[in-house]
């Protein structure tokens, strides 16, 4: 959902805002959204597009809507003010994954 019909839905409910790329969704990345998650308060998740995305953004926040701890999810473009949790965690896995990939290739 676009990000001003999510606030105007949460009203004055409280609620934990997070952003991220997502992309791709890894365990890694569930496990830190789920650190943000507590009683009585709502957990937003902003999905926002990297320079070279793997996945539609559409996709990854489908995904992300999938799992049972997020309440919103908003496609949007990184401008908010809420933490982002994914900077490293994609970027690790990328680099371990080409790591592999050169590693089965050489030799």
């Amino acid at each position: 959902m676009p990000l001003e019909q999510a606030r105007q839905q949460l009203g004055d409910k409280s609620a934990c805002w997070v952003t991220g790329h997502f992309d791709p969704l890894l365990a890694e990345h569930v496990g830190r959204l789920g650190e943000h998650v507590a009683p009585g308060r709502l957990l937003v998740v902003e999905v926002t597009n990297p320079d070279r995305p793997l996945l539609p953004q559409r996709a990854r926040a489908e995904l992300v809507a999938a799992l049972t701890m997020v309440d919103y999810v908003v496609l949007g473009n990184g401008t908010g003010n809420w933490p982002v949790i994914d900077a490293s965690v994609t970027r690790r896995f990328m680099d371990d994954v080409l790591k592999r990939h050169r590693g089965e290739g050489a030799g």
